[in-house]
């Protein structure tokens, strides 16, 4: 008699890339990578948002907010604070569109100007900043990569008119950085269909890589700050997929380790996950992937990726 499932075919399970070989996580924590240098080489509160719409907004003075918002990779949300915060640091004027009064023409002031002169210096020591661990023969074949993994059309990375503004255009390495997460965050909410966002699978990849791993050790990996892994480590041990236990080495840290459900859960997502990757980088030449991915983890790690990633 043949034993009860024997002749059952056995599920086949992907093995998960490293994490170095994830190109949505090295977007993920490239991005992060910026955003600390900018707080480094950038003084006062100026965000890269805030530099994008002065960008467009030098290139195509007199435009609407709405597209500026498209031109700066903006949500409406978002493009309305940022318009709101630099009117309020009179570096913008804002004024009724006389063709369609519910819209609003945006243009730079005198005080922007004087602004920039001294503010985008030290954006485009963000960039060589960020860039620094690419070799430079390979910096610009990076950045025309970066650009259409993005989806950066050529109308949109073409200069617009001469200003006299000093300003950097929006093909700088930081801002595609930004559009390709964006990129990659769609697509992960498409083939995911809310079942969990991209940190939350990168705390779940890195524990089931590395049971009991302390949580500050995991959000190092998972390039995730303090506050955010705590709300993931949460939300996810409330759904039961994860237990959590004194570390004997930190009285007030946790070791976690996913719960046999979580596992066998987790064994379905990563083709998931594997096919949004693939569908990040289809826009590349099959060739040319690997040496992004390459280039794009020197920079999400700033050098070598450490041998945990890897």
């Amino acid at each position: 008699m043949t034993a009860r499932g024997l002749d059952r075919p056995q599920r086949e399970v992907l093995t998960p890339r490293p994490l170095a070989a994830i190109p949505g996580y090295l977007i993920r924590r490239a991005q992060t990578v910026h955003n600390t240098l900018w707080g480094e080489l950038v003084p006062g509160e100026l965000t890269g948002p805030q530099y994008a719409v002065l960008s467009v907004l030098a290139a195509y003075p007199r435009s609407d907010q709405q597209q500026v918002a498209e031109l700066a990779s903006l949500d409406k949300s978002s493009a309305a604070d940022v318009v709101a915060r630099l009117v309020r640091k009179a570096w913008l004027d804002r004024e009724r569109n006389p063709e369609d009064g519910r819209r609003y023409l945006l243009s730079l002031t005198s005080a922007a100007a004087i602004a920039l002169s001294s503010i985008t210096p030290q954006v485009s020591a963000v960039q060589e900043a960020l860039l620094a661990p690419v070799s430079p023969a390979r910096r610009s074949s990076f950045a025309d990569r970066l650009a259409t993994v993005a989806r950066f059309s050529e109308s949109e990375l073409r200069s617009g008119p001469q200003t006299a503004y000093p300003v950097l255009e929006l093909t700088v390495p930081g801002h595609l950085i930004r559009c390709a997460q964006q990129v990659h965050t769609a697509y992960w909410a498409e083939v995911l269909d809310g079942q969990l966002t991209g940190p939350q699978y990168a705390v779940l990849y890195a524990i089931s890589r590395w049971p009991g791993i302390n949580q500050r050790r995991l959000g190092e990996l998972a390039a995730l700050d303090r506050s955010t892994t705590t709300d993931i480590v949460n939300r996810l041990a409330g759904k039961g997929w994860l237990n959590r236990e004194k570390d004997p080495d930190d009285g007030r840290g946790r070791i976690l380790t996913l719960t046999r459900d979580a596992t066998t859960w987790l064994d379905d997502v990563h083709p998931k996950a594997d096919l949004v990757q693939q569908r990040l980088l289809e826009v590349l030449r099959p060739d040319d992937r690997a040496s992004f991915v390459r280039d794009l983890a020197r920079i999400a790690f700033q050098g070598k990726p450490p041998a945990a990633a890897t």
